[in-house]
């Protein structure tokens, strides 16, 4: 996974994100239609088919320290039945600083929970799809939680444009990394930044090379 930890590192630096590079600081990041392995994925719609990575420095060295199944997109029920009436929420690719740790859902299970703008693709069209999509800004409930140990197959309802881990003990492992961060130990109200990433464009920026 070092390798993958470092092109995600490159790939980061070339958008000018932001990289925490700290003693005990993480790096939250989704890549969109990545396996486990870095390998590209068809992105199929519905699936648990995206990563959810935790990225720390060690000894001046990047390492993806968490790397769960997860999902940045709603799934067909609330695609073909949204809750707003401009369409299914799709965050849109980039870096956000928009979340602490609280509560989400009717079981009120710890969780990232959105507290500033993110921005967002709607999907009047009903099309799986971000391109032409109306973007719209503020806050939504795009909130980092588990996905109830659904298959890899059905979202459901487990996302309604949410960050999405698909299994319970996989989340309580993402969350236990994320409160380990010195920031949340000397603040619990900190705001921690977000990384979402196409898996395709980050292919792109290392070509004939395989991630």
């Amino acid at each position: 996974m070092n390798n993958l930890a470092t092109r995600v590192v490159e790939y980061m630096r070339s958008k000018r994100y932001l990289l925490f590079n700290g003693p005990q600081h993480v790096n939250i990041i989704y890549i969109e239609g990545l396996n486990a392995n870095g390998t590209l994925n068809s992105d199929a719609p519905n699936c648990f088919n995206d990563r959810r990575l935790v990225l720390q420095t060690r000894d001046g060295i990047p390492q993806i320290i968490g790397n769960w199944e997860a999902t940045t997109e709603p799934g067909s029920h609330y695609t073909y039945s949204p809750m707003n009436p401009l369409g299914a929420a799709r965050i849109k690719f980039g870096q956000y600083t928009s979340w602490a740790v609280g509560l989400h859902g009717r079981d009120r299970h710890e969780a990232l929970v959105q507290v500033a703008n993110v921005s967002v693709h709607r999907d009047f069209n009903k099309d799986f799809l971000r391109t032409g999509d109306r973007i719209t800004t503020g806050l939504y409930g795009i909130n980092q939680h588990w996905g109830y140990d659904l298959g890899i197959n059905n979202i459901s309802t487990a996302s309604a444009g949410c960050l999405v881990g698909r299994s319970r003990g996989g989340h309580r492992e993402f969350m236990n990394f994320v409160k380990s961060d010195v920031r949340y130990k000397k603040d619990p109200s900190f705001i921690f930044t977000t990384t979402i990433i196409p898996g395709d464009d980050l292919a792109k920026l290392f070509p004939g090379d395989s991630l």
